[in-house]
Order: C-alpha cells, then sequence, then structure tokens
C-alpha cells in the first residue's frame, strides 16, 4: 500500500510537469489508468471473496504458495467455475485485439478537426490531444508537418520542379492559352491607348484603330512563349512548393486522411485483422494463467483480467505495425527456407502507382502550381516576371514606331501606358490561365516522373512515405490499445468472473 501511495505521488509530481513533446504524456497517463483498472478489479474481488486483510491476500485463509502437492491437488479438483467461462477468454482476447486496433486506426484519421471544439484552446499545437480532455485525429493534426516531409521526400528523391516546367512546349503552352489570352489583350491595349492618348486614339478612324490593335496582337503569342521561357528559368524564384503543399494539406484534411487511407488500405487491414489472431493466441496464454491462479490463489485472479487486456491491446497494437514496416530489407528465416519483409514495403510498385496518381489530382497538378504562383508567398516575384516580359512585348510591338510614339505621347506617358498593359495582363492572367491547366496536366507528366522515381526507391527510403504517419505517434497508438484493453478485461471480471 506504502508502495501503491508513492506512486501515486509520482504520477501527481509527473502531471504538474508534464512534458507535452513527443509520445510521453501517453507514458504518463498509460500506467495511471491501468494502476486505476488493477485497483478497481483487486477492490471488487477481495469484496466478493469477503477478504477483510490485505489486498495480496494477508488473510492466512487465502495466502497459499503455488507450489507444492496440495496445488496438484487443488488443481485436479478444478475450479468451481463453470469451464465454458475459461474457454471465453481466448475469444474475447481475440476481440479485444482486433477492437483495439480497428479504433487505434480510427483516432489515427478521426476526427478531422478537435472535438470537442470548445476545448480547442487547451490542444497543444501539432498535438491529438487536449490538456482538458479531446482528442482529433493524428494526421489531420500533423498534416502540415506530414506534408512537409512528403514534399521533402518528393522533391529530393522523386521530382525536380525545373525539369518538370521545362517539359511544358512554350508554342502549345500559347496556343493553349490563346483563345482566352487574345481578347483580353485587344481588350487590355484599346483601353490604355483611350486612357493615355484620349485625343490622339479618339481622332483615328475606326478600321485604323483596330488594325493598329491587330498588328499589336501579332506579337502575342510570342509574349507567351516568352513568359513561359522565362518562368522555367527562374521556376525556383516564383514557386515555393513545400509551402503550397503544406497549405493545401492544412486545409483540406479530408484530402490527405483519403490520400493515406487509400495508400496504405491493404496494410491498414492487416492492421486490423491480426490483433484478432494475435489477440486470441494471447488468450490462450491468458486462459491458462488465470486457470491455475483462480484455483490456487483466487485473491490474486482478480487484477488479472485488467493486466492481460493490457498487455494484448499493446502488444496486438505494437505486433501490428511492426509486421508493417519491419523488416525493411527481404530478410530471409528458416536457414533461406522462407523470405519476410514489411507488408507496405513489399507492395512497393503498386503504392507508388497509388501515391503517384492521388498526388497529382490532390495536390501536384497544374491548377495548383499557378494557384501558388499567383496567390502564394512568392506573388510578388511571380507578377514582376510577367511585367518585364510584358515591358518587352510593348516595346517589340511597337518597334520602330516607339520613337514616334514617345514622341506623341511623350516619354512618362509612354511608360505610364506601357506599366498599365503590364498590371493589367497580371490581373487578367488568373483569368485566363485556367483553360491551359488540361495541356499543362499532361505536359507536365507529374504522375508519371513520381510514379517511375517510387519505384526505384530503395526500401529504407520508400518506407518514409507512409511510416510518418505512426512514427511519431506510434507509442500513443500502443498505449492507447493497452488501456482500451485494459478496461474490457475490467469488464470482462465484473461480468463474468465476479459472482
Amino acid at each position: 500500500e506504502g508502495s501503491k501511495i508513492s506512486n501515486a505521488r509520482v504520477c501527481v509530481g509527473s502531471w504538474r510537469r508534464p512534458r507535452w513533446c513527443g509520445g510521453d504524456e501517453m507514458l504518463f497517463l498509460a500506467p495511471m489508468v491501468t494502476s486505476v483498472l488493477i485497483a478497481s478489479a483487486g477492490w471488487g474481488h477481495r469484496k466478493n471473496l469477503g477478504d477483510a486483510g490485505e489486498f495480496f491476500g494477508e488473510n492466512e485463509m487465502v495466502r497459499r504458495s503455488l507450489l507444492g502437492s496440495g496445488d496438484l491437488t487443488a488443481l485436479k479438483a478444478g475450479s468451481s467455475t463453470h469451464f465454458a467461462l475459461y474457454i471465453l477468454i481466448p475469444f474475447i482476447s481475440a476481440v479485444v485485439g482486433y477492437v483495439t486496433n480497428v479504433v487505434a486506426l480510427k483516432m489515427t484519421f478521426y476526427p478531422l478537426e478537435f472535438t470537442p471544439a470548445v476545448l480547442k484552446f487547451a490542444q497543444p499545437v501539432g498535438q491529438p490531444f487536449g490538456l482538458l480532455g479531446g482528442w482529433q485525429g493524428i494526421i489531420p493534426a500533423k498534416a502540415g508537418k506530414m506534408a512537409a516531409i512528403l514534399c521533402d521526400l518528393m522533391t529530393t528523391k522523386l521530382l525536380d520542379v525545373k525539369v518538370m516546367f521545362g517539359k511544358i512546349h512554350p508554342e502549345k503552352f500559347a496556343e493553349a492559352l490563346a483563345p482566352e489570352m487574345t481578347p483580353s489583350m485587344h481588350r487590355i491595349i484599346e483601353d490604355v491607348a483611350r486612357r493615355e492618348a484620349p485625343e490622339f486614339w479618339e481622332g483615328l478612324p475606326s478600321y485604323v484603330q483596330a488594325e493598329l490593335v491587330k498588328e499589336a496582337m501579332v506579337g502575342a503569342p510570342r509574349f507567351l512563349k516568352n513568359v513561359i521561357e522565362d518562368l522555367q528559368k527562374h521556376v525556383y524564384e516564383v514557386l515555393d512548393l513545400k509551402a503550397m503543399v503544406v497549405k493545401l494539406c492544412e486545409a483540406n484534411k479530408g484530402d490527405v486522411v483519403r490520400m493515406f487511407q487509400e495508400v496504405g488500405e491493404s496494410e491498414f487491414r492487416i492492421i486490423e485483422n491480426s490483433g484478432a489472431y494475435f489477440g486470441f493466441a494471447f488468450g490462450v496464454v491468458q486462459m491458462v494463467v488465470f486457470y491455475v491462479v483462480d484455483v490456487l490463489a483466487s485473491s490474486y485472479s482478480g487484477p488479472l483480467l485488467p493486466v492481460f487486456g493490457f498487455i494484448t491491446g499493446y502488444l496486438t497494437n505494437w505486433v501490428a505495425l511492426k509486421l508493417i514496416f519491419r523488416p525493411i530489407h527481404p530478410t530471409k528465416i528458416l536457414c533461406g527456407a522462407m523470405t519476410i519483409q514489411g507488408a507496405f514495403l513489399k507492395r512497393q510498385d503498386q503504392v507508388s502507382e497509388k501515391f503517384a496518381k492521388l498526388n497529382q489530382e490532390l495536390f501536384c497538378n497544374a491548377k495548383n502550381l499557378w494557384e501558388e504562383m499567383m496567390h502564394g508567398r512568392l506573388k510578388g516575384e511571380f507578377g514582376e516576371l510577367v511585367m518585364r516580359n510584358t515591358r518587352r512585348f510593348t516595346d517589340t510591338t511597337l518597334g520602330a514606331a516607339k520613337p514616334a510614339a514617345i514622341l506623341v505621347l511623350g516619354p512618362e506617358a509612354y511608360h505610364r501606358m506601357r506599366e498599365h498593359i503590364a498590371e493589367q495582363l497580371v490581373r487578367e492572367l488568373p483569368k485566363c490561365v485556367p483553360c491551359s491547366y488540361q495541356y499543362q496536366d499532361v505536359a507536365l507528366e507529374v504522375e508519371e516522373t513520381v510514379c517511375v522515381a517510387m519505384k526505384k526507391l530503395p526500401p529504407d527510403e520508400f518506407e518514409q512515405v507512409l511510416h510518418p504517419v505512426f512514427e511519431e505517434d506510434e507509442i500513443k497508438l500502443i498505449v492507447i490499445g493497452g488501456c482500451l484493453g485494459a478496461l474490457v478485461g475490467l469488464a470482462q471480471y465484473v461480468l463474468v468472473f465476479s459472482s
């Protein structure tokens, strides 16, 4: 009892000084929860036995040695409890293993937002739990961090952004963009000319105005080609791919969950089913031990079911995660008769194909890439890229007539006209670019490039595609499984064996 009080003081001390980084808080909570369950089972069991002595059999009537001829006689005599109830233990243990694994997986992905919302203020940044209670799925809670890890893997091992944009053919890009961009440029040139030189422009016959605009538009395809060629040379200066992926993942947690669920669908099924198999195996051991202890020293049997429940929930989760990712490399066992490897790693080709497809569909597609350039962190740099090409387009379009234009308009008005054309084209671009997305998605070849590169990854690098989902927080999943198992063990004792 003194030891229990001492342990309780340690727990209370830990509560005052928790470490909220990593999985330490789960390691702190697990013993406390389990101790409560064991103490509850022991107290109930002692009460049912009518034992007024100490919890662990200080009363001489219930204290006995687990060795000796008297024990063998007791075992032969058997228990007063119907044997069928003992037979139930492995099956209940199998259910515990399965359910704890399923619950642990559900808690990995759901809920997408912290629940209950009123306690979100007490949720540590980047953690799935709340200091005052509540939970958010591990993946939604860490969507941004996981996205950054995967983006680093993608840009260092799978995809070169500059090479990717280099696959866009400037002429074909200009052709794809022309149906939207040409009318916009026509309108911009007319508007700017009317604003900067209203008397001159209005004094021209309409057919002359149309001819001037038409002449100016001859250079439009060249302008679009220049923009894409400039972009190909300076893509790292105008596109922050990592910021784009992190922002998309944090804003679309459901897409992140979907991606991991579909990529790891087979492995998650293994985790669920293995819980039942290993739970049954642990349950057989539990049944034998519980029967012997229940017959020879019944005062000890009360805490056993919660303890075994914790062990079953803990070990089934731990073993299941190890089956997915270990061993990393193909390993021969049984004198070379069998080769084993982590289930996820054995499916490298299938996973690569699924990951590459979803990556382009949800994240790295032309729409998201251009949205990031036009509206993201480096939008100023992108705007300047477009404007410098627009200025060049204006000067080139006027050609030999540029001195005359400066003479008629004046240097300041000419400069304003050129800047107005550039600024309006930057504003019009978001409305025009979408018509080229279909061509760009084909030309960029993101899916094909990522798929081929992933299939060639060595196993230790390929593991990092899915393992980051569990690696940092797997101790939480394992301990949660143990605590759920202990709860079931307590319920099993109360409902089946307490009487």
